[in-house]
């Protein structure tokens, strides 16, 4: 079963589509250039509905867990992934005077989780910037994902999609090999598929 998070990015996808592309297509792949153009701006769109969607879950499964946590003692793999990917870990203190007067230096085990939350919070709203495969490793693996539970080659498809995508969004259309919309659709919708099989595993971290 589906969040109803990507139920909603299912459904601004199909809009998009209506929006932007033919509703049928040349069977030779040739069109005006307005709908070349529409392609182009499908793609950047579609893009960054993808990356929104992931972000928002990410952020969605991290801050459940650590509430999980403080409400109900419950303890998940995203709990355990989010402290253990944390890259700087505050220091063990030498003695219980030491850890009451300098919580600053050694926080307790509650802001430790919390910090860790933080950090992938921050990293999500103000370092991401892309769905490429570092970008979706970077957020999936401190959530709890294992590297078998992400299919690679939804990754390199991805992977070459999003980078496509950085020459429609930055480069003017004389730079541009033309997109060809029934094959943008294609591809859209394996990264779409792929991201439906990514949903349908975070809420069991």
């Amino acid at each position: 079963m589906t969040s109803s998070r990507f139920q909603e990015l299912e459904k601004r996808i199909g809009e998009l589509t209506e929006y932007f592309l033919p509703k049928s297509f040349d069977p030779i792949g040739l069109y005006d250039e307005i709908i070349y153009e529409q392609a182009r701006a499908f793609k950047v769109l579609a893009h960054a509905e993808f990356e929104s969607f992931i972000e928002d879950r990410v952020i969605e499964v991290v801050d459940g867990a650590v509430a999980r946590w403080e409400k109900q003692g419950k303890i998940s793999q995203a709990l355990l992934a989010a402290v253990a990917y944390r890259e700087l870990a505050p220091l063990i203190p030498a003695s219980l005077n030491e850890a009451a007067t300098k919580r600053e230096k050694f926080p307790t085990l509650k802001a430790r989780v919390q910090a860790a939350r933080n950090d992938i919070n921050r990293y999500v709203r103000n370092q991401n910037h892309g769905i490429k495969e570092k970008n979706l490793l970077r957020m999936l693996l401190p959530i709890g994902f294992s590297d078998d539970e992400i299919n690679p080659d939804w990754l390199a498809v991805t992977e070459a999609w999003a980078t496509t995508r950085g020459d429609a969004a930055h480069k003017g259309a004389k730079m541009q090999v033309q997109i060809d919309p029934q094959k943008e659709l294609k591809t859209v919708n394996e990264v779409l598929q792929g991201f439906r099989e990514i949903d349908s595993q975070m809420d069991l971290k």
